[in-house]
């Protein structure tokens, strides 16, 4: 005989509690309920001049270099949900309120399920490809001799590319037109349709190759071409460069880390001892790039109490203002710009002739 063992718990004790209770109890368990979202907000700045947990955030040897007295900040934000950590909804919900904050549906920012450790991976390898570009195009405005290159850094296995293209290949031409930059491949693959059959130019090993590769379809939009390479920049500059700033990653620090390099290579003080922050990427041409998150690290600019901020041109839609808050904001396009933007401020104390998002 099997006897019936009653259970007290928890049943009769939910019996017990007032429907009022039983709300606020729901409630409160509805608000800790993970969901599919990103929180972006402001993240920390790295002065590109200074020192960063006990590092030079540049450190160049084999050359002269000079102190500045100011600061040189890139900006960064902080992601939490979606591949990092858990978000939960009253998280969500005062994100959605605050106005600088930003929540965006997971799916946005990772279509696919990815491991978190890739996608880290993937921005360490952006991050080290922007260094590679500041150093390029600092070189390049200070007129110093320096050969750039675009190079093949992995081919995905079972890809177009596999067993065609190798890592280290030197990527010269794609479909007869000259390559420049690591975004001229991009561009010019994603011209064509899947499909297609992508006529490439490569150096491997001090030899010209020609390689054609059957694009397949990209995963971000199907009617445009990949052929299953990730590409970098690649450098030999004549003086040695280090970097200390580890678990950043992402490109948009190459504006503000070239006018680093272009500060500590040149004997006169860029900042004039003012705090300048920026945001950007930068190709060795000097050519600024939009970014995304702007709003937030104008957030995290102004409460550091930066001077003045530059804002790539591309970004101006999400600003159209000459400030934020009280902090003047410049919009750049070029490297050249942005250090002429700064000389100007410095001097003057105005961004008055300078361009703007209005």
């Amino acid at each position: 005989m099997t006897k019936k063992i009653k259970n007290k718990f928890p049943f009769k004790f939910i019996k017990k509690l007032s429907p009022t209770l039983v709300v606020i109890l729901s409630l409160v368990a509805l608000l800790l309920i993970p969901v599919p979202f990103v929180k972006i907000a402001p993240g920390p700045l790295f002065n590109t001049v200074g020192i960063a947990k006990e590092q030079d955030v540049i450190s160049i040897s084999g050359v002269e270099t000079y102190k500045s007295k100011g600061e040189l900040n890139f900006t960064t934000v902080s992601e939490t949900g979606g591949p990092f950590g858990r978000l939960v909804l009253i998280d969500a919900i005062s994100s959605w309120l605050s106005p600088t904050e930003a929540v965006v549906p997971t799916s946005d920012l990772y279509p696919d399920i990815i491991d978190p450790e890739i996608i880290k991976k993937e921005n360490a390898r952006a991050f080290s490809g922007s260094q590679t570009d500041a150093i390029g195009a600092a070189l390049n405005y200070l007129k110093i001799p320096v050969t750039m290159s675009v190079v093949v850094d992995s081919v995905v296995i079972d890809s177009p590319s596999d067993g065609t293209i190798e890592p280290g290949d030197l990527v010269l031409n794609v479909d007869n037109q000259v390559v420049k930059t690591s975004g001229d491949v991009v561009k010019f693959v994603q011209a064509r349709k899947p499909n297609e059959k992508i006529e490439l130019t490569l150096a491997r090993d001090k030899k010209i190759i020609e390689v054609s590769v059957t694009g397949t379809t990209l995963k971000t939009d199907a009617s445009k071409a990949s052929i299953g390479i990730s590409i970098g920049p690649g450098i030999d500059p004549p003086y040695d460069f280090k970097f200390g700033v580890a678990e950043v990653g992402g490109p948009s620090a190459g504006l503000m880390l070239s006018l680093g390099i272009v500060d500590e290579l040149t004997k006169d003080d860029l900042t004039n001892g003012k705090i300048i922050a920026g945001t950007g990427t930068i190709n060795f041409l000097g050519e600024v790039g939009a970014i995304g998150g702007i709003k937030q690290k104008l957030e995290g600019s102004s409460k550091h109490g930066a001077d003045l901020f530059l804002a790539p041109l591309g970004n101006c839609k999400e600003i159209k203002k000459d400030s934020y808050k009280s902090m003047p904001v410049v919009a750049v396009s070029s490297l050249s710009e942005a250090i002429t933007s700064i000389q100007t401020f410095t001097k003057t104390g105005s961004i008055k002739g300078l361009k703007t998002c209005q």
